[in-house]
């Protein structure tokens, strides 16, 4: 992950789409809204539906299902979901963590 990057987007390996299956999952209806990461790395692999997050500095990342997104830690955001999003997440998690 470039270190100006705060999201970083990419299709999981095999083993990455394995461990994140087995996570609990989270899910949104269409909607926009604020958020703050923590001091926690979110990674989260998409299972239905779209979204993207912008952040303060105005760079949006788009994501869609079979995406594997890492949300680095400790930055504000705006999260758009344009109509459904499911996504399995994992927090600090050294398989998929990207530093």
């Amino acid at each position: 992950m470039n270190y100006k990057d705060l999201v970083w987007v990419r299709k999981p390996t095999a083993e990455q789409a394995d461990l994140l299956n087995s996570q609990p999952t989270w899910d949104h209806e269409a909607g926009v809204w604020d958020a703050h990461y923590d001091e926690r790395q979110e990674t989260f692999l998409v299972i239905e539906g779209e979204a993207s997050i912008t952040t303060t500095e105005g760079r949006v990342y788009r994501f869609q299902a079979g995406d594997l997104v890492t949300a680095a830690r400790d930055f504000d955001c705006v999260w758009e979901v344009p109509n459904y999003i499911k996504k399995h997440y994992i927090f600090n998690a050294k398989e998929v963590e990207c530093e």
